[in-house]
């Protein structure tokens, strides 16, 4: 059902006072309400609440409850800085870039502008300003996004993202034909393949050993076009003082993708290589995934199971 235009407005404004208030304070102190904020959505939403720990048991079914309620403590903590964050985009520029992000672009540099490149991250860390931080450091690219339900909101992420130098495709009807003439121009493309999918598109693959449905789009493309798939996380690191005003941009070495030439099998072997990766990381940094996600929504039949 969708909303009338007035709650759209309320809503929009009620962000945009958001947007401006935290745009005034020092950065240390945003991150502290961003912090109190998360740590205030944990208190009073118990559906998500309880649906992060059932994913969080779902993923780590050894460990035992405390563990799990300290995990979804500093998800919902790293939640609220990541919002703080995305609505202070503009505040990052390459002056000061480098005082935020620790990053290190040597496995782009033999390949970027010679050919297109797919970049596998997450829900993970702050993908927004990953985004930012490869445009600042001179590899600009394009970044696959849904447009939020309200446009008025949307237009203020749609300017943040812009202004940090990404381009941004929509994942409607046009989004493969867009992304296909992105790769053709050698330009980078961004994606996140860590949502659940509807049973009618999504292909079932593991996921921390459970069968999740996934999206296949990607993994199409890259077995269709054979472009190199460069996995890149944003990592939060926390200092010796307990502040967290650091990330750790990751970007490792292009996946070793072994390209059989049968479209289907090569798309598989991809999902599970992206499903991999993405678990990996979740496991060295279990809290700064987005956990409240249902990625085991979609439920399979036997038949649907790929080993």
């Amino acid at each position: 059902m969708k909303k009338n235009k007035i709650i759209l407005y309320l809503e929009f404004i009620l962000v945009y006072c958001f947007y401006v208030f935290i745009n005034i304070l020092p950065f240390g102190l945003s991150l502290k309400i961003g912090r109190v904020l998360g740590i205030i959505f944990y208190k009073v939403d118990k559906k998500h609440r309880k649906s992060t720990l059932n994913n969080l048991l779902t993923a780590f079914p050894d460990k035992n409850e405390e563990e799990l309620r300290d995990i979804s403590i500093g998800f919902y903590k790293n939640l609220g800085m990541v919002f703080v964050e995305i609505f202070r985009l503009n505040k990052y520029n390459g002056n000061n870039i480098d005082k935020f992000v620790e990053s290190n672009f040597d496995s782009l540099r033999g390949i970027y502008k010679k050919k297109g490149i797919l970049l596998l991250t997450a829900h993970f860390g702050n993908w927004e300003l990953l985004a930012k931080t490869f445009g600042l450091k001179g590899y600009p690219g394009n970044v696959l996004a849904r447009p939020l339900d309200n446009p008025y909101i949307e237009k203020i992420l749609y300017n943040l993202r812009r202004n940090a130098g990404s381009k941004v495709i929509y994942n409607r009807e046009n989004a493969v034909r867009n992304i296909i003439s992105a790769l053709n121009n050698n330009e980078i493309v961004g994606f996140l393949p860590d949502e659940n999918a509807s049973k009618r598109i999504g292909v079932f693959v593991d996921f921390f050993g459970v069968k999740a449905c996934t999206m296949p789009g990607m993994a199409n493309i890259a077995a269709k076009m054979k472009v190199p798939v460069v996995p890149a996380f944003l990592v939060r690191l926390k200092d010796g003082s307990g502040n967290y005003t650091k990330h750790k941009l990751i970007i490792e070495p292009p996946l070793n993708i072994n390209y059989t030439g049968n479209r289907k099998s090569d798309t598989i072997n991809i999902l599970k290589m992206f499903n991999g990766k993405i678990e990996e990381m979740i496991k060295k940094y279990p809290e700064q995934w987005f956990w409240i996600h249902n990625r085991w929504k979609t439920r399979s039949d036997s038949a649907d199971l790929i080993s």
